[in-house]
């Protein structure tokens, strides 16, 4: 069964978490599961790895572009997650407060997903 993209993805692969980030790369509307948050944020862990460990230039522009790419579909990824535990997606600005804003924001990404969520879909 195949599960709309205006829906939330329970227990996404990585691919599938993955294909989901750049399919639906500036929507801000709707909600997203943990592992569609996860899976993407940890690919995107792995590249600032990448670059912290290449010391390349070739290297750090490739991902640098890459991360250029990937900032708009990484902020409506966040907001969708913050709508499924019925958050505003403007939550995000606690980023703006070091460190407490990273794990305010994590507790809440990691946070159960929440009924009153549904406020947040697309109208149909």
């Amino acid at each position: 069964m195949t599960i709309p993209l205006d829906q939330p993805l329970r227990a996404a692969s990585i691919t599938e978490a993955y294909s989901r980030f750049w399919k639906k790369y500036a929507t801000f509307s709707g909600r997203a599961s943990r592992t569609e948050l996860l899976w993407p944020m940890l690919v995107n862990l792995l590249m600032l790895i990448v670059v912290v460990l290449a010391r390349n230039e070739v290297v750090s522009v490739v991902v640098g572009l890459y991360a250029l790419a990937a900032f708009v579909p990484t902020i409506a990824l966040g907001t969708r997650r913050l709508h499924d535990i019925n958050r505003s997606g403007w939550w995000q600005l606690v980023l703006i407060v070091p460190l407490v804003g990273d794990i305010v924001l994590a507790v809440l990404w990691l946070t159960f997903p929440s009924p009153e969520g549904v406020k947040y879909d697309l109208a149909a």
